[in-house]
């Protein structure tokens, strides 16, 4: 029953950090739209009419830091979560030559697998299109790979990963990923981030620290990057190569490593923390409100 309570109350608070995180950003989007307008009339986030690339990338910096700093400030001063939880220190022996090619296999599956459904269900995917260089390309590797590889594990891998910790490995990795997933608002990018959030809190769980799964999610991202520039800027058969090439080298790559690591005695489950069960996460209503509502919200808005 102490264990049941534990879950309920740290899956409540996971759920209410992660509304506030929506909210807070929405807040400065629209803030930071609404002083644009000001300044030159027409001008917002979505239409930055009058405003140069680097300015734009300086405010999305903004935005993105500052959506995951005030829940992160909030959430150390109101609930029992301590700054040591967040696990920021060096991780326990562990192979990056094992996990990187897993790690991008298992998303490369997943991005598969979201291509296939978009595909099937006739949605189109859009591209913000890249500057071709300069400081203003160099702002937007800073957006698109660097801060979300810090903040977005210090929040979900971190945080939120560290408050259901008490109630065992499996509901705290499954808990936060869904969420990290839920959160991106888009249900193809939401497949492939619920599949490395899974990873990524594996690895947080395993190595106690966070910071390699700050420096895989940085190496997706930059992969990802680098595939988007190709489509704008290089030849296509150059850019389809690319890409052809991460798609299936990664994933197999990835499933030879396992079934190897697994013929000498590997296992995902070593090391973890016995505690609840995973779908005991939804025991707490505000949790179960929240995926609902960030389900909805998702699909019609």
């Amino acid at each position: 029953m102490a264990k049941s309570r534990g879950v309920r109350g740290a899956a409540s608070w996971c759920a209410i950090a992660a509304l506030f995180y929506l909210l807070v950003r929405s807040v400065l989007y629209a803030g930071i739209g609404a002083v644009m307008g000001l300044i030159q009339p027409g001008a917002s986030m979505a239409k930055p009419v009058g405003f140069t690339d680097v300015t734009i990338s300086l405010l999305q910096l903004v935005i993105g830091i500052g959506s995951i700093a005030i829940p992160l400030w909030f959430m150390l001063r109101v609930t029992r979560l301590q700054s040591k939880d967040l696990r920021i220190v060096l991780p326990a022996p562990w192979s990056p030559a094992f996990c990187l090619p897993v790690f991008l296999g298992l998303a490369n599956v997943a991005n598969l697998a979201g291509a296939l459904l978009s595909h099937a269900l006739g949605i189109e995917n859009t591209s913000s299109i890249l500057p071709s260089g300069g400081f203003e390309l160099f702002l937007q590797f800073l957006v698109l790979c660097v801060m979300p590889a810090i903040v977005e594990e210090l929040f979900f891998r971190g945080a939120l990963q560290g408050l259901l910790r008490p109630c065992g490995s499996a509901v705290a990795i499954f808990g936060p990923a869904l969420l990290f997933a839920l959160l991106h608002l888009d249900p193809i990018q939401g497949l492939t981030a619920l599949v490395c959030g899974v990873f990524l809190g594996w690895l947080a769980e395993r190595s106690g620290s966070i910071l390699p799964g700050m420096l895989l999610h940085f190496v997706n991202n930059c992969i990802a990057f680098l595939s988007l520039y190709l489509r704008f800027y290089a030849p296509n058969n150059v850019a389809f190569g690319v890409e052809l090439f991460i798609l299936l080298f990664f994933p197999l790559f990835g499933l030879w490593l396992v079934y190897h690591a697994r013929q000498q005695g590997f296992r995902f489950s070593a090391g973890l923390r016995p505690g609840v069960d995973v779908l005991d996460v939804f025991t707490s209503p505000a949790y179960t409100l929240g995926v609902v509502f960030l389900l909805v919200y998702t699909v019609f808005f």
